[in-house]
């Protein structure tokens, strides 16, 4: 089901630019950006951009019809926006619709019951009530951690600073993406008739991006903590219960979905192949960290 117009729900962050970039490329498919009343984002040529009210399903509505498919990138937290996007997604029929997760896999139990990803969880479950009756189709795009964005700021190696923290010890595989994979994803999306997919460009450990990193920047003076990811969720879990919602609460669920035991973290099987996604190399893996070096 090649889907031949869409629309784009966000296109600011780390993320929707890089969707943006390669959902635009692609000569067969009609880009719409939909944005809140007074942004002013910069797109490319021939792509239309709209502004619309994600507070109204009748707003909406109107500005969806004769679209084929929505990517959302809009903050999955709080919920309503994308909930009333998807519900007006139905009323203008439609087709497919992909929500803004591109992250760890919430089929995980030990992810799905974390509290940080309650919002995520919620628009999935709407996605299936309405696919299970008929009225639309979509795709959970599952994509681990964003590999180039992370080292940029220090997660979970900071080339810059020389400090590294080894989550659980650093020995575990994970799988890692970057944003313009996202959009090669999306892309491949656009023909897939599948509820879920994972992508990865790598599979690693920390204690090899470290020696990776180290053969760049030298391997002295670095400053290596090796907390525990299962402990670290347990204490920010007392704080949430508290009413603390912060990086120092939410981030430990996450790197906990990425490297923790029992989480899934590493995606020892992957739909790159029917997404169109290349896979890095070794070689690869050193030109991202050599790029954040110099600070590209």
């Amino acid at each position: 089901m090649a889907l031949q117009n869409i629309v784009l729900a966000g296109v600011s962050g780390n993320l929707g630019p890089a969707i943006l970039s390669a959902v635009s490329s692609s000569p067969s498919i009609n880009v719409t950006v939909f944005t809140r009343p007074g942004s002013s984002p910069t797109v490319p040529s021939g792509v239309k951009i709209v502004e619309v009210n994600y507070d109204s399903v009748d707003d909406l509505t109107k500005n969806l019809n004769g679209q084929d498919a929505i990517v959302s990138t809009i903050s999955p937290t709080p919920a309503t926006a994308q909930t009333n996007l998807i519900h007006a997604a139905v009323a203008a029929g439609v087709k497919r619709f992909i929500p803004s997760e591109f992250g760890s896999d919430l089929h995980n139990p030990l992810n799905r019951a974390a509290p940080v990803y309650a919002g995520k969880i919620e628009v999935q479950e709407l996605l299936s009530s309405l696919a299970t009756e008929g009225k639309i189709t979509y795709t959970v795009v599952y994509n681990g951690m964003f590999l180039d964005w992370g080292l940029q700021f220090g997660i979970p190696v900071n080339v810059r600073e020389k400090t590294a923290v080894l989550h659980d010890g650093g020995e575990r595989l994970y799988t890692h993406n970057h944003p313009g994979g996202c959009g090669e994803g999306c892309c491949g999306c656009s023909e897939s008739s599948r509820g879920d997919e994972e992508s990865g460009r790598e599979v690693t450990t920390i204690k090899e991006l470290l020696a990776l990193s180290q053969d760049i920047v030298g391997g002295e003076g670095w400053t290596i903590t090796k907390p525990d990811t299962a402990k670290e969720a347990e204490k920010a879990l007392v704080k949430i219960k508290q009413g603390v919602f912060s990086n120092e609460t939410i981030l430990p669920f996450i790197y906990r979905a990425i490297w923790g035991k029992e989480n899934g973290g590493h995606f020892t099987t992957t739909d790159n192949e029917l997404l169109g996604i290349k896979e890095l190399d070794k070689e690869g893996l050193k030109k991202v960290i050599q790029d954040v070096v110099d600070g590209k």
